[in-house]
């Protein structure tokens, strides 16, 4: 079987919006304006209603985060 563009593309879709998954308490620590260790500390005592721990990582959409933190976000990488 050969490869070309078209099964490539059937097989391996390109994605169409960016992914805004921020993965880590120290992404998340950023987005907040908190070191890792405070975001850490909040993000474990369940202060974060979006957040889920995946495999021992904390991970968090960056929009729903700041949706849940009442920031205006314009879903294009800035505030």
């Amino acid at each position: 079987m050969r490869d070309n563009a078209e099964t490539n593309a059937i097989v391996n879709p390109t994605l169409t919006a960016p992914i805004d998954l921020l993965w880590g308490a120290g992404q998340i620590g950023q987005v907040i304006g908190r070191t890792s260790r405070a975001a850490y500390h909040i993000l474990e005592r369940g202060e974060i209603k979006s957040a889920k721990k995946i495999a021992g990582r904390w991970c968090v959409s960056r929009s729903a985060l700041l949706r849940e933190l009442g920031v205006a976000f314009d879903g294009i990488g800035g505030f």
